[in-house]
């Protein structure tokens, strides 16, 4: 068992049973997609304006 595999049992462990344990195979690609889309949208879309090295 990997490493965040263990957090994420831990964390999702401790929330009552309302969530199910295939809530997670939902919420981690959502998670993931979500962080590369912002990721890029930065890193493309709103690049800082650096100045020219003199």
């Amino acid at each position: 068992m990997s490493l965040e595999t263990y957090y994420m049992h831990l964390i999702f462990g401790k929330i009552p049973s309302l969530l199910s344990s295939d809530l997670i195979l939902y919420i981690l690609p959502a998670l993931t997609i979500s962080i590369l889309f912002f990721s890029l949208k930065i890193m493309f879309f709103t690049t800082p304006k650096l100045r020219k090295v003199k």
